[in-house]
């Protein structure tokens, strides 16, 4: 089993607990002095961070197999394969990354507070702080049974400019990025947190997506205006 699916196994299994949990607890809530409870809101507060670790360590993980796949398409012999990789992987092992602005850990939040019930504010308030969610649209009930997606890729966690998705289970990528990563790969698929399809993604089963284009162009126009008035903020203060 590959690493990443080593890791969204863990991930499922996180969400399976958090339920299971919840069942006892409402089981014997007649019979407890709230104890329970607390346990359960602990023990989920865990699991997010725990999921946090996990995430972290295997975005760092994708990010380091695309520089090797880089390295090896650019180097013509062993000893300046080595030398590339040397340098290109220091540069990225030194990169932060704030997890908690990537869609697969808010989306995994989401998924635990759902499974957790009203301890969902708990697990909110100390997991993620002031983390917001702008980023995570949830679609009508006609739509896809009122599921969340999120306008950053799952696997660039950049802002989506190409949507596309995918007719097996619904979900939404970059074009560009799905493309890339399925070229020399036959065997990925949807790698969105607790998706059920098991069908590998090939490019026939993905189509454009108008609606998700618009809220993207509208997103971008946002940031766009955002960055501007940041700038202005900025010369205003040098000029006081």
């Amino acid at each position: 089993m590959e690493f990443k699916q080593h890791v969204d196994s863990a991930l499922t299994t996180f969400v399976d607990n958090t339920r299971f949990f919840r069942e006892i607890a409402e089981f014997v809530s007649d019979f407890s002095d709230g104890q329970i409870q607390q346990l359960l809101e602990e023990s989920a507060r865990l699991r997010v961070e725990h999921a946090e670790n996990l995430i972290r360590v295997k975005s760092k993980h994708q990010s380091l197999s695309q520089v090797m796949q880089q390295v090896q398409n650019s180097s013509s012999t062993i000893e300046e394969l080595e030398e590339n990789w040397k340098k290109r992987s220091k540069a990225e092992e030194q990169k932060r990354i704030n997890v908690k602005n990537i869609a697969e850990f808010k989306n995994f939040k989401k998924t635990v507070e759902s499974a957790a019930g009203h301890v969902g504010a708990e697990v909110n308030s100390q997991a993620n702080g002031a983390a917001q969610d702008e980023d995570l649209i949830i679609e009508g009930i006609e739509e896809t049974g009122g599921g969340i997606f999120s306008l950053y890729d799952p696997w660039s966690k950049a802002l989506m400019k190409n949507p596309v998705r995918n007719e097996k289970c619904g979900h939404i990528y970059d074009r560009d990025s799905v493309m890339l990563i399925i070229k020399d790969n036959i065997g990925i698929r949807c790698p969105v947190l607790g998706c059920g399809n098991t069908t590998y993604i090939q490019p026939a089963h993905l189509v454009e997506d108008a609606k998700v284009r618009q809220m993207v162009i509208q997103r971008m126009a946002e940031e766009i205006e955002d960055s501007t008035a940041s700038e202005d903020d900025e010369e205003q203060a040098d000029e006081d």
